[in-house]
């Protein structure tokens, strides 16, 4: 997480920002391949029982607008990837399953199961036997289904998401940087959240097998994580996720 006062001017704090990374790949040995501008925005909101009765359970339901294109998205994270690998997040529809790991400061691993649902219409999710008969894993959470799902806080932002560069250690793996920002719907002031993130897809998982990285994009990756949290002036140690910023911080 960033101090988002360093982006009152959103492009500038971000040509800013892609200049310390880049000498930071660099000094780690890598090389940014593609530097880039482009920035898509969408409205973003999380979903909840009046008593955070998913949030209470480990889950978090976030529904993303962008022009006539809607997004629900259920996701389970814990610190014991066998806890998340586990949870049932299957849905009545077709969606697209993730599991990640986040490594957050300092070096805290969580896993991330999520299933992401799309479609043209806004989703009716209003009582909670709209979200079960959607994602009937949650069943068992024993949520009475007649329980009102509103905005959780009645908090909805306008998220910008700016991709930074594609970098490389060795002509390894890509890895992608990009910021993300979160403003009130008016998209005044400096932003309410700053985050910075970088990732790299696994290129080839064998069925039964642990995953695997080549050790330059592992080493290349640690040490660059590790100098970004050495820049004190552009962090900000004292914020939350953006998923607890919308469900617990306001």
């Amino acid at each position: 997480m960033l101090n988002s006062h360093r982006f009152k001017d959103r492009g500038q704090g971000a040509e800013e920002f892609l200049e310390l990374i880049a000498f930071l790949i660099t000094k780690e040995g890598g090389t940014v391949v593609e530097r880039q501008t482009k920035e898509e925005r969408r409205q973003t909101s999380y979903l909840d029982t009046q008593q955070f009765a998913l949030r209470q359970n480990g889950f978090a339901l976030r529904l993303r607008e962008e022009k006539d294109e809607f997004q629900v998205n259920l996701k389970y994270r814990d610190a014991d990837r066998y806890v998340s690998a586990s949870k049932d997040l299957s849905a009545s529809r077709e969606g697209k399953f993730k599991f990640e790991e986040d490594i957050l400061p300092p070096f805290t691993s969580k896993f991330s199961h999520s299933n992401s649902i799309e479609s043209d219409e806004k989703p009716k999710l209003d009582v909670m036997k709209e979200v079960t008969d959607l994602f009937p894993g949650l069943k068992e959470l024993g949520i009475d289904e007649d329980s009102p799902v509103t905005t959780a806080n009645n908090f909805k932002a306008l998220e910008v998401t700016r991709k930074l560069c594609k970098f490389q250690f060795e002509n390894t793996e890509t890895l992608k940087a990009s910021l993300s920002f979160w403003y009130l719907l008016k998209e005044t002031h400096w932003p309410l959240v700053a985050e910075f993130s970088f990732d790299y897809d696994l290129a080839n998982k064998v069925e039964g097998e642990l995953e695997s990285y080549s050790p330059a994009v592992v080493k290349g990756a640690s040490g660059f994580f590790r100098s970004v949290l050495n820049q004190a002036g552009w962090l900000d140690l004292t914020a939350t996720t953006k998923t607890a910023f919308a469900l617990e911080v306001l």
